[in-house]
C-alpha cells in the first residue's frame, strides 16, 4: 500500500463519533452488532492514479521475490512487454478490474483488527473514547498487471546469432565479413525470455561462446570441422572407441580454433561417464541427419528413393540411415509420383502458436499425427500436449482409412 500518514487528513473532513451513530441509524444498523474499531476514509484532495501500478504475483514470481532473487522485464522497445524470474517466462498484460480498488494506508481488517469484546458505540462515547480512525485514500484503480506464464520467445536469439555466424578464422580478420556479436549480457536485455530459457535455447541452436561473444557456425564452415572430424575418426578406428578430445584437438588445431573443434565434437557426440581421458562416443542419428541435411538444404524437391541412396553413400561406412532420422528436418510427400523429400527444418517456422499452424497448412494441407508431430512437438506445455494442440488448432478427418489433420479456417 502506498505510504501516506493518516495525521495529514484534513480536521474540517473527520468524522466524530456522532456523525458516525448518525450513519447507523441511517444504515438501520445495530452498533452492538459490529466491532467498535471505526475507521472513516476520505478522499485525499490530490489522487495519485497513474503513480501505483499493480501486479498480480504468480506462486513462482513471489518466492523468487522473497528468496530475493532478481524479477526483470526484458524486450526491445517494440516489444510486447514479459516479465522473467530465472527460469520462468511470463508474458505481461493489463487487465481491467470489475470494481474500482481504493488504495490506502494502515487500513485495519481482519486478524489486524484489536482483539475487543463487542461493545456499543454509545459505551464507548460514554467512556469519553474516541476510537474513530481517518484514513486518506491516495489512488483508485480500475487496471491491473495479469502474469501468464508462457513458452520463451527465442526467434530473436536466433536471428541475432545469424547476424555473425563464424565462418572461420580468415573471415573473422576480415572487416566485410564481420557483423554485430553478442555476450550473455546482450541477451539477457533483448530477448524475452529468462536465464534459463535462453541458455537452453543457446544450446538448442547449437551456439557457443568464443572470445567472450555466442556465436554459431555457418553451415559450410560446420560441415567442414566435422567432414575433418569424421575422416580423422575412421582413420582411428574412433567410430567404434570413441573420440579422444585432447587427441583430436591436437590434430586439427593448426586447422581451426581448440574451442570450435571441441564444440562441434560435443554437438555430435556424447561423453562418455566415468572417464578423465573425455572420450566422446559419436551420436549415429546426429551425424547422420547432418548428412541428410548436406543433401537436401540446396536440392529442392529430391526424388526420394534417389536421395536415399546418396544418403545412404554420404554416411560414414557403417553408420545406418532411417527416415526417423530427418523428422523436423525433412519434408516427404507422399503423394506425388514419384514420392519426394524436401529440407523443412522446425527451426525456421514461427514460434507463434497459431502462426505455426498457419504456416504449415499452407506448406501442406493435410498431414499425419507422425508427419505433423515433430514440428508443434516444441510448442507443448505440461498442460497442453502434441494432441490437445491440434485438437484446438486443426480438423480431423480421414483419408483413405488414415487419421489427417488440415486448417480449421479451410471451407468445408
Amino acid at each position: 500500500m502506498a505510504e501516506e500518514s493518516a495525521c495529514s487528513v484534513d480536521d474540517t473532513v473527520k468524522r466524530s463519533l456522532d456523525d458516525v451513530n448518525t450513519v447507523l441509524t441511517y444504515a438501520k444498523l445495530d452498533a452492538a452488532e459490529l466491532h467498535p474499531h471505526i475507521q472513516t476514509i476520505f478522499f485525499s484532495k490530490s489522487l495519485e492514479n497513474d503513480a501505483v501500478k499493480l501486479l498480480e504475483l504468480d506462486t513462482d514470481v513471489l518466492c523468487a521475490l522473497e528468496a530475493g532473487e532478481r524479477v526483470v522485464l526484458r524486450g526491445d522497445k517494440d516489444d510486447t512487454a514479459v516479465l522473467c524470474t530465472k527460469n520462468k517466462t511470463f508474458d505481461l498484460k493489463e487487465a481491467e478490474l470489475s470494481n474500482s480498488m481504493l488504495l490506502l494506508e494502515n487500513l485495519s481488517y481482519g486478524p489486524d483488527l484489536p482483539d475487543e469484546g463487542p461493545q456499543e458505540i454509545h459505551h464507548l462515547q460514554a467512556s469519553k473514547k474516541n476510537n474513530v480512525k481517518s484514513l486518506q485514500v491516495s489512488a483508485v484503480l480500475h487496471k491491473y498487471f495479469e502474469l501468464r506464464i508462457i513458452k520463451p520467445r527465442l526467434q530473436k536469439l536466433k536471428h541475432l546469432l545469424d547476424e555473425n555466424q563464424y565462418s572461420g578464422q580468415e573471415c573473422e580478420e576480415d572487416p566485410q565479413h564481420q557483423g554485430k556479436k553478442y555476450t550473455m549480457d546482450d541477451f539477457l536485455n533483448r530477448v524475452q525470455a529468462s536465464e534459463q530459457d535462453i541458455t537452453d535455447g543457446l544450446k538448442k541452436l547449437r551456439a557457443f561462446e568464443f572470445k567472450g561473444f555466442w556465436r554459431v557456425l555457418d553451415f559450410d564452415h560446420l560441415s567442414t570441422v566435422l567432414s575433418h572430424v569424421i575422416q580423422l575418426s575412421e582413420e582411428g578406428d574412433w567410430i567404434n572407441t570413441g573420440i579422444p578430445l585432447a587427441e583430436c584437438i591436437e590434430v586439427l588445431q593448426e586447422l581451426f580454433p581448440r574451442e570450435v573443434i571441441q564444440h562441434v565434437v560435443s554437438c555430435y557426440a556424447v561423453l562418455q561417464e566415468n572417464n578423465e581421458s573425455e572420450i566422446y562416443r559419436i551420436n549415429e542419428d546426429k551425424v547422420c541427419q547432418f548428412y541428410a541435411e548436406v543433401c537436401l538444404r540446396n536440392a529442392g524437391k529430391f526424388n526420394l528413393q534417389e536421395f536415399l541412396q546418396v544418403w545412404e553413400q554420404s554416411v560414414p561406412l557403417g553408420m545406418k540411415i532411417n527416415l526417423s532420422q530427418v523428422e523436423g528436418v525433412a519434408l516427404i510427400d507422399r503423394e506425388s509420383k514419384p514420392e519426394t523429400i524436401s529440407f523443412f527444418s522446425v527451426e525456421d517456422l514461427p514460434e507463434e502458436v497459431s502462426e505455426r499452424f498457419d504456416y504449415l497448412f499452407d506448406t501442406k494441407k493435410k498431414w499425419t499425427l507422425q508427419e505433423i508431430s515433430p514440428y508443434v512437438s516444441d510448442l507443448t506445455t505440461d498442460k497442453l500436449d502434441v494432441g490437445a494442440l491440434l485438437t484446438k488448432y486443426a480438423r480431423a478427418s480421414v483419408q483413405n482409412g488414415v487419421k489427417v489433420f488440415s486448417s480449421r479456417k479451410a471451407a468445408s
